[in-house]
């Protein structure tokens, strides 16, 4: 189904390398979406040319949940049409790509994702993405980052954020695969997104 002014997914794509295995993940998150019946928009950070770094202007209006960029704007808008969130990622040493932090970063700002308590932040992005689902793949296994990306990415950001459904699916050790695991993995990514299996 592809771009709509109406959609149910938000995908936020982060890889500069239309190549790539993660370009190949997009593309399977896509058919199964298509395969669910699912609206979706993809925010492809390289190719929209995306800033990641917080620059003076910007944390001058910080605090008042403002920004100067226009596309960080646009992602917001993206995110309040949307009810579920997927990011497509490679991850680089241990963690997501700059550009992928610095979107964190700048899009998650107060008064719209989360409000200060004075015990910390209370999320409210929850209100609006219902579940978030991120497809990695690393050159690591899996095992040897589960515990930095879960108490960073999940149970740090997101649970944050008030997302309450999250969900990590990684293909790890990709530099040694075969050809024929890449692509089961693919096709397992596709019946994960249609709904036809739990996880990855």
């Amino acid at each position: 189904m592809g771009k709509s002014t109406e959609f149910d997914t938000l995908i936020v794509y982060c890889h500069p390398y239309d190549m790539s295995l993660n370009a190949a993940v997009l593309t399977a998150v896509e058919e199964g979406l298509d395969r669910a019946g699912r609206t979706f928009e993809v925010c492809d950070l390289y190719s929209d040319g995306f800033d990641p770094v917080l620059h003076a202007g910007d944390l001058e209006l910080y605090n008042e949940g403002k920004t100067t960029d226009e596309l960080v704007r646009r992602y917001q808008k993206a995110l309040l049409s949307a009810k579920h969130l997927v990011l497509v990622t490679p991850i680089w040493w241990n963690d997501v790509p700059a550009l992928l932090k610095g979107w964190l970063d700048k899009v998650m700002l107060v008064g719209f994702s989360w409000e200060a308590t004075g015990h910390g932040l209370e999320g409210t992005l929850g209100r609006a993405i219902e579940s978030v689902d991120v497809f990695t793949t690393s050159a690591e296994p899996t095992e040897h980052l589960r515990a930095a990306i879960e108490a960073t990415l999940f149970d740090g950001t997101f649970a944050q954020l008030g997302i309450a459904r999250r969900a990590w699916h990684n293909f790890g050790g990709m530099d040694q695969s075969t050809v024929e695991q890449r692509e089961a993995w693919l096709a397992e990514v596709t019946r994960t997104v249609a709904g036809e299996v739990q996880a990855c």
